[in-house]
């Protein structure tokens, strides 16, 4: 590290510190155990994704978790960039170690492979949340999954029987059950598969409402269901929201967005605008390769490698301490996020960049969204 960059490092009232640009401990580590998955969403870049499958040894892992929890640089560690975390044979582990450094740990998963044992599993290990990608809460939307081998019904009933035994024992973890809306598609999501994802609000409430009574009748919880049901009317398509079920339970709404096909075909740059990558998230590779947000799948900030570059320095790095500077300005600097933030026409590109500032800066404060989404009691 720079003596200029050391002598910027101060700490804060709030006990964080700063790294430059960069306040520290960030909000969210990704670490990619794996980008191999068992499913090819057709909303998900899986399927165009170039760079090559593996999977990151847990010797990395435990070396990874060390650094960060020695240097307090993240708060959380969340087991998703791509691919499905639940392939990873170590998972469990992985969570321990994360634990161990006095962070917490998240993991993002499809569902598809879920059990009781294996939440019982994660849950014994400290697993702080789980998120159950659902996205596509019925027959005709789940063929939107790519998953010829896994029948729809059977997804169901093996989701239900893991979230019914999650809340028959859970304790000290939260589980969330995330839905997909795309509303103002032209912008968001234009090349949006047939729209199988709702573009209602009474699609999305139709959807939670069958979720809760799949997942209630029949247990010690039914009579809490027309409680339920009325918290689940809240749902809107508009915004991310997060609708509290029970105790350790809840429904996410989360926003569509054009992740597998925006960079398929010619963009309009973005020149302006904001992202909270690296000043809230930054994410590493199977394979080590740092990337400065945790939405680059295929590895298109790739700057340094872990196996050369400790994490500390990852963050120093002029070239790294500029993108975060430049967003600090509303200026977008790497040619990457140019991308990212611009759109195929100049209108899209142009409503993307400002929007991102709306979003970023004033729409989440607003809302005060807090950790992830805004909740709805």
């Amino acid at each position: 590290m720079s003596a200029i960059l050391q002598g910027r490092e101060a700490v804060t009232a709030r006990g964080s510190s700063r790294l430059g640009a960069i306040e520290v401990p960030v909000r969210r580590l990704h670490i990619e155990l794996t980008n191999r998955c068992n499913f090819s969403c057709e909303f998900c870049p899986d399927r165009v994704m170039r760079r090559p499958r593996g999977s990151m040894p847990l010797s990395m892992v435990e070396s990874l978790l060390t650094q960060a929890g020695r240097e307090r640089l993240a708060r959380q560690v969340h087991f998703h960039i791509m691919g499905e975390p639940l392939l990873y044979p170590d998972l469990a582990e992985a969570v321990l170690v994360a634990r161990r450094n006095a962070m917490e740990a998240w993991v993002t998963t499809n569902g598809s492979l879920l059990t009781p044992r294996l939440l019982l599993e994660l849950e014994q290990a400290g697993l702080s949340h789980l998120t159950i990608s659902l996205q596509t809460p019925d027959a005709p939307s789940f063929e939107l999954r790519g998953s010829r081998l896994l029948p729809f019904e059977v997804y169901r009933e093996r989701l239900i029987g893991a979230v019914r035994a999650f809340l028959s024992h859970g304790a000290g973890m939260s589980l969330s059950i995330c839905f997909l809306a795309n509303p103002l598609r032209r912008f968001l999501a234009p090349d949006a598969p047939d729209m199988r994802v709702g573009e209602t609000g009474r699609a999305l409430r139709a959807h939670m409402r069958d979720w809760v009574e799949a997942i209630f009748l029949g247990t010690g919880f039914e009579g809490q269901i027309p409680a339920l049901l009325a918290r689940v009317k809240k749902a809107g398509i508009l915004k991310e929201s997060r609708i509290r079920i029970s105790q350790c339970l809840d429904f996410q709404v989360r926003i569509l967005g054009n992740w597998a096909g925006h960079f398929e075909r010619p963009i309009t740059p973005a020149r302006l605008g904001y992202c909270h990558g690296l000043s809230e998230n930054f994410g590493v590779l199977w394979n080590g390769d740092y990337v400065i947000c945790c939405a680059d799948y295929d590895g298109k900030t790739v700057m340094a490698n872990f196996s050369e570059t400790p994490l500390r320095t990852y963050l120093g790095l002029p070239a790294v301490q500029e993108i975060v500077r430049g967003f600090q300005r509303y200026r977008v600097v790497h040619p990457h996020c140019r991308e990212c933030l611009g759109g195929r026409r100049l209108d899209i590109s142009l409503f993307r960049q400002v929007g991102s500032i709306i979003y970023f800066k004033i729409y989440r404060r607003l809302l005060d969204v807090g950790e992830d989404t805004q909740e709805v009691a």
